[in-house]
Formats: structure tokens, C-alpha cells, sequence
């Protein structure tokens, strides 16, 4: 590897790296926020954005199993991690960009991340010798046990509603404009597909429980869809160029996940509100320090196409029913749980498969010649994305991970999850 830089980070949170590869994800809610900050609470009224104590126990999210009896802990021992091999196709950052990289580290402080960078001679420097991964268990933990700083959101997260008359005919008037630049830059903004096979120490599932886990924070924020899925974005990219250890695989994800909602939301949830969802696992500075390195990663990127941008444009170019159009976006997001093989397929085709699936178990249809001439996709062209997309819809229900689902058995969005899968397609 010549002239890459990874990331090699300490932390509290752990894989087991020789566990079996089964999850347990939960998630309960118990009370409402009663706390906001001023920027997040609703015009004119006067919070206090200091946090009230908490009185009961944070909520585990996620934990991996050790066997059948589902078990808490775990006994650690993972490989020291590798820098990622070389690829010259997606933005790794070399010695020579390093030169304008700046990236404080206080090496006083034993909790904070170590960068490690190998020039040409493969010899290796660390900042900071990494010491204090060897006995910690992994959870995801989201804090819902009250005096959350957010009361309520002034948004919701994206209902399907059709537009008026004079709003679909402005979205129509530069809808291929629109579409023609969403295409070039879906390609531009992609994540490394196959990525996850050079990370040394981190895996697909691991990753499953953190994008399950994000869904959860989006839902208790009350986030638009849209931010969930430039938030898998902003993590797919920076884990497709940067060597992460397991350690810190939820700081990658929480760091993302602010950066979309500042991105996306009007009113996004505060800092401290994002450590306090990690039981306090990372300290509001590490959280910054990590944002601040995935703007540096990332080239500071942020506008990009999502599979979510696409199936909205498409909506409103062909209408859908309301139930049909949110069974549609219930299969994008479940998307987003799966590297492989859905960062196969580009954002765009992702969307057509999702609006073909939803609307062939509906309607028993799928591509309407509108999209066909719109988009220049063919059913043909479509299918393999498609039969992916089936085939995860099938197994849905008996994922560990059903925060997805879970969000769309409700009545508001048609209690789509609940609908039962297709037993086969006709092409298949």
C-alpha cells in the first residue's frame, strides 16, 4: 500500500471476532423528551438546553450473541487491524494530499484517535500507541429514559403525499434536468462496493447493527428519510477509503448521522444530544474530531444523490397509490442494511427495483413506459437489482435487526412491513 492513510482508533465498544453471526437488536421506547434546546424547540417557547438527570437505564440497542441464549458479554480478541490494500479508484488519501491535512490529536488524552499512516516502505508511524482494545464487549445504546433535549420535531420524517397540481408541474417542467445531473453524480459519489472485504476488522453484520441502529436514532429524532440515507452515504464513502477499527465503528456512524441531520434537517438535534444516544460512550470532543475527519475524507461532499432522492423524483413523475408508494420506500430503506449486494447497483437502479417491487405486489405491474422513456431503464436492465431487492423483502421479517420494519407497521404509513412478500417473480 503506497501512501494510504487508516485510521486505527481506540475505544469501549467490541466485537467478538470469533462469535457467531447472530444479533439481537431491541429497542424501547419508554418516555417522551421533555427537554430542548432553544434552536431545536418550537418558535417562541423558552427552553433550557442543560439536561435533567436521567432516572432510569439506558436502552441497549443492539449486542452481539454468543450463542443460542442470546449472552450480554463477551470474551475479546481481535486481529490488530491492516491498512486497506491500495486501489487508485476511490478516494484514499495519499501522502501527498496530507500536506494541507491537518488533524489535532491530543496524545494526553488516552481515549482519543490514532491516526497511522504507511508511506511506500510499508514502515509504519502511530500518534499514539493503541493499547486499551482488548477486553470490551459491543452494544449500540440509544438513551430513551427521559429528558431527551428534544420535545417534539418540527419535521416529520417524509410521508408520501401527492403533489398539487402546480407544484407537480414545476417539479415536471426541470424534472430531466434534474434526473440527467442525479445520474452523472450518482456515480461520482459512490461508495467502493466490495469495500467491506479489505476492512481488517469490521464486517457487514457489524455494519448491519450500526445502520439498524441509526434507523432507531432517526425515528426517536424524528429525521426525514432522507437524512438516514445520506447518512449511510457519508459512512459507506468513508469506510470505502479509511481502515476503521470495531472500537469505533458507532463513532463513525453517530459522526455521520450528525452531518446528515445539519445537512438535511431544519432543526437537527444538538451535539451533546448525539453523545448522550451513545450512552456517553464518546466524549463530545472525539464526536467533532471524528466529524471533522469525515469532512476531510469526504472533500467535504455532502450533496449527493441517494436511492431515496431517486424514488421521489420517480413518485412524482408517475404517481403511485399512497400504500403502494410507502410499501416503495419501506424497500429502499431496507436497502441500506446490505453492502452486498446492493452498493452494486447504483442509487438510481436501487429506486427503479424498489418502485418495481412495490408496485408488481400491489398492482401487479411493474415499470410503466413514463419511467421507461424518463429514465432509458428497461425491465430487463432492472430485474437483477430486483430479484436482490425480493429476496432481502423475503427475509425481512426474520432479521434480529427490525427497527425498519418496526417504523413502517405504522397506520400512518400504511402498515406496509406487514404486507407478506411475494413467493416468486415471474421471471424468475
Amino acid at each position: 500500500m503506497h501512501g494510504e492513510t487508516v485510521i486505527s482508533v481506540k475505544g469501549w465498544l467490541r466485537f467478538d471476532v470469533n462469535v457467531q453471526r447472530s444479533f439481537k437488536g431491541a429497542m424501547n421506547f419508554t418516555s417522551h423528551a421533555t427537554l430542548g434546546s432553544q434552536e431545536n424547540a418550537l418558535g417562541g417557547r423558552e427552553m433550557d438546553g442543560s439536561r435533567m438527570p436521567r432516572t432510569k437505564q439506558r436502552t441497549v440497542l443492539g449486542v452481539l450473541s454468543e450463542n443460542e441464549q442470546q449472552k450480554r458479554a463477551f470474551s475479546l480478541g481481535a486481529p490488530k487491524p491492516k491498512p486497506l490494500d491500495e486501489d487508485s479508484s476511490y478516494g484514499i488519501i495519499t501522502q501527498a494530499s496530507m500536506s494541507n491535512f491537518s488533524y489535532d490529536v491530543d496524545l494526553d488524552d488516552p481515549s482519543e484517535i490514532v491516526l497511522t499512516s504507511t508511506g511506500s516502505t510499508g514502515s509504519e508511524r502511530t500518534l499514539h500507541e493503541d493499547v486499551a482494545l482488548q477486553h470490551e464487549d459491543f452494544q449500540l445504546v440509544l438513551d430513551q429514559s427521559g429528558g431527551s433535549c428534544m420535545e417534539t420535531s418540527m419535521q416529520d420524517l417524509i410521508e408520501y403525499e401527492p403533489l398539487s397540481s402546480q407544484e407537480a408541474h414545476a417539479v415536471a417542467e426541470y424534472a430531466e434536468e434534474i434526473h440527467h445531473h442525479l445520474r452523472q453524480n450518482e456515480l461520482k459519489f459512490r461508495p467502493k462496493p466490495g469495500y467491506m472485504s479489505k476492512q481488517p476488522d469490521i464486517t457487514n453484520w457489524m455494519r448491519i447493527i450500526l445502520v439498524d441502529w441509526l434507523v432507531e436514532v432517526g425515528e426517536e429524532y424524528k429525521l426525514n428519510a432522507e437524512t438516514i440515507f445520506l447518512a449511510v452515504n457519508y459512512m459507506d464513502r468513508f469506510l470505502s477509503s479509511m481502515s476503521v477499527l470495531r472500537g469505533k465503528l458507532q463513532l463513525v456512524g453517530t459522526a455521520a448521522i450528525l452531518l446528515a441531520a445539519k445537512y438535511e434537517e431544519v432543526y437537527p438535534p444538538e451535539v451533546e444530544e448525539f453523545v448522550y444516544i451513545t450512552d456517553d460512550t464518546y466524549s463530545k470532543k472525539q464526536l467533532l474530531r471524528m466529524e471533522h475527519l469525515l469532512l476531510k475524507v469526504l472533500g467535504f461532499d455532502l450533496t449527493v444523490p441517494t436511492t431515496h432522492q431517486f424514488l421521489m423524483l420517480y413518485i412524482t413523475f408517475e404517481p403511485l397509490s399512497t400504500k403502494t408508494a410507502h410499501l416503495a420506500l419501506f424497500l429502499a430503506e431496507l436497502s441500506l442494511l446490505e453492502v452486498d449486494p446492493f452498493l452494486q447497483h447504483v442509487p438510481s437502479k436501487v429506486a427503479a427495483a424498489s418502485y418495481c417491487l412495490a408496485n408488481y405486489t400491489l398492482n401487479r405491474t411493474f415499470w410503466p413506459d413514463p419511467l421507461y422513456s424518463f429514465t432509458g431503464y428497461t425491465l430487463t436492465e432492472i430485474a437483477p437489482c430486483l430479484r436482490d431487492l425480493h429476496k432481502l423483502h423475503q427475509s425481512a421479517a426474520n432479521r434480529p435487526q427490525q427497527a425498519i420494519r418496526e417504523k413502517y407497521k405504522t397506520l400512518r404509513k400504511g402498515a406496509v412491513s406487514l404486507i407478506t412478500p411475494l413467493d416468486c417473480l415471474p421471471f424468475q
